[in-house]
């Protein structure tokens, strides 16, 4: 297999292997179904950023591990994510997803769920090729506190009273601890030490967190075009994240209240409200506050990652963190 694969290079050397994740998410993907299959598709070959693959297989990398048994477990990892994507959507109300309509619009909400279902189930079919069974146990756990964290953004959607603490929690769940499984995955089928392990599992967990912050933010600053998706979506399905919690608690009077009312109404929001709530975000340095949240998160990961690898070793891997909070709106 890997004389096939292309050259790595300095900045990526797992190039040639995240082709390989590419085939094996095609495999996965494979139904007798017509219906199931062309769902699973149909979000799959959105392509997305690929970061929780990417992750795995660039500590696996870096630790001198087989990135032959990393692929499938990358693989997995995105297929898990993939189907929170699907299964989000269909909560959210969402039409649409990575630059293209959401899989529930084409294959209406019954399929979609069962096909999100099928794809976690092809996941532990790739993490069940694993010698190592307490892999299986910690993606048994991740995605478990995943749904959790789906569950409680669901119960304070539109409480504007939240604090900085349960928006982290939330964020902790959807995505930091898969980011973090990724990470550590990585770290323990390279044979590792505990406190290599440990220290490689927080990187991922602060660059989860940080990712996610931008995340965020970048719903009110992005283009249509760079997040494959409209903007304002968070603010529309009524979630408060960072940058709104900032802004509420630093908001002059007038200002608060308008940002409150807008969480109040009730009809759908127009893209001049949407508007009206980035400026007052903007105005009230929500987006300051939050982007400075997200980069002390990006420096702990860097700190982590000092603690077991060398400049060389982690140069790919601090490369992909300092792009996390400096994505282009």
């Amino acid at each position: 297999m890997a004389g096939t694969l292309a050259a790595p290079t300095p900045a990526d050397p797992v190039r040639g292997w995240m082709d390989e994740v590419e085939q094996v998410l095609e495999r996965a993907s494979a139904s007798e179904v017509e219906v199931l299959q062309a769902a699973a598709r149909h979000i799959l070959s959105a392509g997305g950023k690929r970061i929780r693959p990417h992750l795995t297989l660039l500590v696996t990398s870096a630790l001198g591990g087989s990135l032959a048994r990393a692929v499938p477990l990358a693989a997995a990892c995105e297929l898990v994510h993939t189907a929170t994507l699907v299964h989000d959507d269909i909560v959210d109300e969402s039409d649409s997803r990575r630059g293209r309509m959401a899989v529930q619009f084409y294959y209406g909400n019954s399929a979609s769920v069962l096909m999100g279902d099928f794809l976690v189930i092809r996941s532990f079919g790739l993490v069940h090729t694993d010698p190592d069974r307490e892999i299986w146990r910690l993606m048994v756990d991740t995605i478990a506190r995943m749904c959790e964290g789906e569950v409680l953004q669901i119960c304070v959607k539109g409480d504007t009273a939240i604090g900085v603490d349960v928006y982290e929690t939330v964020i902790e769940c959807k995505t930091a601890l898969l980011i973090s499984t990724c990470t550590r995955i990585g770290a323990r089928i390279s044979g590792a030490g505990g406190a290599a392990i440990e220290a490689l599992t927080a990187f991922g967990y602060n660059l989860g967190m940080a990712f996610q912050i931008q995340d965020d933010i970048l719903d009110f600053t992005g283009s249509k075009e760079s997040l494959g998706k409209p903007i304002g979506g968070d603010l529309r399905e009524g979630k408060v994240t960072l940058p709104v919690i900032y802004a509420l608690q630093d908001a002059s009077g007038d200002d608060r209240k308008r940002l409150l009312r807008t969480y109040e109404k009730a009809a759908p929001l127009s893209d001049q409200e949407i508007a009206a709530a980035t400026s007052i975000i903007e105005r009230s340095g929500g987006f300051l506050r939050a982007t400075d949240h997200a980069r002390e998160y990006i420096r702990r990961a860097r700190l982590e990652l000092e603690r077991v690898l060398s400049a060389a070793e982690r140069a790919p891997l601090e490369r992909l963190a300092g792009q996390i909070v400096d994505r282009h709106r």
